[in-house]
This record gives C-alpha cells, sequence and structure tokens, in this order.
C-alpha cells in the first residue's frame, strides 16, 4: 500500500470525496455544525486529497485545502479519517498544499491551527504568531510557514 494524491479546484471538481471526509471529522467527530463547515470558500478553494492505494483499490483518506486570500494564502480543513491518522497522510497533504501555495508565488502561508495539531505543524516548519483564539469552540493557534522553514521533507 502506498498513499497518493491529486488536486481538485472547488469551482470545477466534484467534492464528493473532500465532503466524505470532512463531515465524518468535523461535523460528526468533533460536532461542527454542517452549515459551519461547509462554506462558500469551498468554490474558490483548491483541494488536495490523499488516498492509501493498493494493487485494487485506492480509498480516500485525507483532505486539505488552499485559499487565497487578498495577499496571502490559507491552508485549512485538513482532515484525515480516524483509522489513518498518525500514518503521513495528514503530512501528505498539507505538503501538497504548501508546494501549490509556494508554486503559485506564496511568500508565507498560513493555518489556523487546532491547539492538539501544533506539533504536527511545528515538525512541518510553522511556526506560531498571534495568541490563541477561539473559533466555533475550539481553541486555535495562528502559524506560519515560509519557504525557508518548510522541513527538509517539504515537496517545494
Amino acid at each position: 500500500m502506498y498513499i497518493t494524491g491529486k488536486y481538485i479546484l472547488g469551482a470545477l471538481g466534484d467534492l464528493d470525496e473532500v465532503n466524505s471526509i470532512r463531515d465524518k471529522v468535523f461535523v460528526e467527530e468533533q460536532g461542527i455544525p454542517y452549515e459551519t463547515e461547509h462554506d462558500d470558500k469551498d468554490k474558490e478553494a483548491i483541494f488536495a486529497l490523499a488516498f492509501e492505494e493498493g494493487e485494487d483499490f485506492k480509498k480516500p483518506v485525507a483532505t486539505g485545502r488552499l485559499l487565497f486570500l487578498e495577499d496571502s494564502f490559507m491552508i485549512g480543513k485538513i482532515a484525515t479519517l480516524k483509522e489513518y491518522r498518525k500514518m503521513g497522510y495528514g503530512d501528505f497533504v498539507v505538503r501538497m498544499l504548501i508546494d501549490k501555495a509556494f508554486t503559485m508565488g506564496a511568500k508565507e502561508i498560513f493555518v489556523d491551527a487546532q491547539l492538539p495539531a501544533v506539533d504536527f505543524y511545528k515538525t512541518i516548519g510553522f511556526r506560531c504568531v498571534g495568541d490563541v483564539f477561539e473559533e466555533f469552540g475550539i481553541r486555535r493557534q495562528r502559524m506560519v510557514v515560509e519557504p525557508h522553514t518548510c522541513k527538509r521533507n517539504c515537496c517545494h
């Protein structure tokens, strides 16, 4: 088995696999309201989708999105199915999105990480900026990564 991935343009692509993962992780596990999880920004986003792949199967297991907001790039909605966590799928998705953003000219990329995920993002090269804040009842930390701070195994 190995990891493969693909990009999907939100405005043009079929987001059924992306939304299935997000619904399981954010709506069912974390209790985020469906209406909050699915917003109009999906139409403007580029998504990364990671698959567990074998000889005769290909299962979508992780996803995330990249947004261009005025003059910055934001990674968000990173979700990995529970049974596939700590197996490299989330890391793969984040690195796909980082690579895409740097290729598109990003000087810096930010993520509003849920507090339990801060150490995960630090392993990739993100650093904390600003104070912890709350969004939808979840404590978060803004983090940024730049080309020169992205850790060794980064796609870019």
